[in-house]
């Protein structure tokens, strides 16, 4: 992958003690599409030239950082011949012409990395001397080739072996009418009883794979505004099936398997949600894959000159960084998945009332679990990073993730089991009351309707309050504007104000009713069309 522009030019050089010898000028120009390692490119190149009875010289260009279209525009050196006297009537001796025929320049591109594994091999090109020209000049863009093994004949067995698995389809795609009927019963499914008697659930366990069938239901429904009701009721008659086991089966494993349900709930994640984790995690991420701060917290696997404690507080640093950010996002959390945790959580409560934390287990198992731990693990796979990170980032990645989603999981237990006891003291670090009270609220947020629903065991979330300037409407006569301060409340149901903190509301504005908000400076109220 990728190509490199060089420029060759064959010269007679004549010294000052009158002798001629021949050099090799190469000008290393540009490359262009060199391939990207671990989530960068630092290329440099190294120009060789090589003979029979020539001792090879190396000579490198300049690191260009965090480009895989670099610039060199350098020029090396290299004598081709010994020098002679400059009466011969060949340029060359016959022993110098054997010897440059089987001489040949090589350009090694090379990606500097940091890590104790040494440079990244990106490519090489080979060009024999024999074609030159005395005096001419040979400018050309080269494709790079893999690594040559010296022509060296290799047995079958010593190249390794690759197990494929191959499948094929062919999909015939008529015009929308021929589907009408399809769609149709599909969309019904979310009003049949028992849902398992519907089209869509069927469709869910014929399927070898489930996610085969949830890609298109998921998409379905969106595109119909049906997701809500269809995830609503499979998810509901999951919690049934989990209940009558529940003798025999902890409640909080609800949605923990690989049903349809949490497959439909992972895709409409993966659709709704990547705005989402784009605004939320990827600053974060993108500093923790440039910074490359030591964070390995596992003796075992410390550095040379890694000091243990300044590890753990670089991933403590990163962890409460992201822990923050995540739980200050509920109000950007996208309405369609608040909507679908509002719909579990009710469910999972109302059929295991002897249980208070199962409603933030069925929430935690989605958002934390499914959502931003595997983003945190593998941001390449969420289009956080183009690239899969390099192994240090991938580590520290990793710890963060174990972290993250056992802090999720605080609202329904106060301790932490590790395997690994490395894990675990670092864990004592967040083994405090505010962290568990910052997921519980976090979790009430996102799983909330805007909805007023008297029956719903939901209680309002306060977003925010405080006093505001408010311009009364029609009660002054003569033009007069009268302005009073009022202590405005604004929850997941309504925006409130009163008089004072604690006072009865003197107007209610539900929360469905609100159209836009725009920011209004004071100095506004002064004009006359105000």
């Amino acid at each position: 992958q990728g190509k490199v522009h060089l420029e060759l030019r064959l010269s007679e050089v004549i010294t000052d003690t009158g002798v001629v010898c021949h050099k090799l000028a190469t000008r290393v120009l540009e490359c262009q599409g060199l391939p990207i390692v671990n989530g960068q490119c630092d290329p440099y190149a190294t120009v060789t030239l090589a003979g029979p009875s020539r001792q090879s010289e190396a000579k490198k260009t300049k690191v260009k950082k965090k480009t895989n279209n670099p610039h060199f525009d350098e020029v090396f050196y290299f004598e081709v011949t010994r020098p002679s006297s400059y009466n011969k009537k060949s340029h060359f001796e016959i022993e110098d012409v054997d010897e440059v025929d089987k001489m040949e320049i090589r350009v090694d591109l090379w990606n500097a990395s940091n890590l104790k594994f040494g440079d990244e091999f990106l490519g090489e090109l080979r060009l024999p001397l024999k074609f030159l020209r005395q005096s001419s000049s040979y400018e050309a863009w080269y494709f790079l080739q893999p690594r040559d093994n010296g022509n060296k004949s290799l047995k079958p067995d010593d190249l390794g072996s690759l197990r494929l698995n191959v499948v094929y389809t062919e999909d015939h795609v008529f015009s929308s009418d021929y589907y009408s009927p399809l769609r149709d019963l599909l969309l019904k499914s979310a009003d049949v009883e028992p849902v398992s008697a519907s089209a869509a659930h069927i469709l869910g366990e014929v399927c070898r794979e489930k996610q085969e069938a949830a890609i298109p239901l998921v998409r379905l429904f969106l595109h119909y505004g049906r997701i809500v009701p269809f995830i609503s009721a499979i998810a509901n008659a999951e919690v049934k099936r989990t209940q009558k086991l529940f003798t025999s089966r902890d409640p909080n494993t609800i949605f923990r398997g690989n049903s349809l349900t949490s497959k439909c709930i992972d895709e409409t994640m993966k659709l709704a949600g990547m705005h989402y984790l784009q605004v939320t995690l990827k600053p974060i991420i993108d500093e923790i894959c440039q910074v490359h701060k030591p964070c390995e917290i596992d003796p075992v696997k410390l550095k040379d000159g890694e000091n243990l404690e300044n590890n753990r507080e670089n991933l403590r640093q990163y962890v409460d960084r992201i822990f923050t950010v995540i739980t200050k996002s509920g109000v950007s959390c996208p309405t369609v998945m608040c909507d679908i945790f509002f719909s579990l959580r009710e469910s999972a409560a109302k059929r295991f009332q002897g249980d208070l934390d199962v409603r933030y287990t069925a929430v935690s198992s989605f958002i934390f679990l499914r959502f931003f731990a595997p983003a945190i693990l593998s941001p390449n796979l969420f289009q956080l990073t183009p690239h899969h990170p390099d192994p240090q980032t991938s580590r520290t990645l990793t710890l963060i993730s174990k972290t993250i989603q056992t802090l999720g999981s605080l609202s329904k237990s106060k301790s932490a089991n590790f395997k690994e006891s490395y894990m675990a003291t670092f864990y004592d670090y967040f083994n405090e009351q505010k962290y568990a009270d910052a997921v519980k609220n976090f979790l009430d947020l996102i799983s909330s309707s805007g909805r007023r629903d008297h029956k719903s065991i939901e209680q309002p979330i306060l977003l925010k309050e405080g006093f505001m300037i408010k311009r009364a409407q029609g009660r002054k006569r003569f033009g007069m504007k009268n302005f009073k301060k009022r202590w405005f409340r604004l929850t997941n149901h309504e925006f409130t104000y009163q008089k004072s903190k604690g006072d009865h509301p003197l107007c209610s504005i539900p929360i469905e009713n609100i159209l836009a908000v725009e920011r209004l400076e004071e100095e506004s109220f002064k004009m006359k069309n105000v």
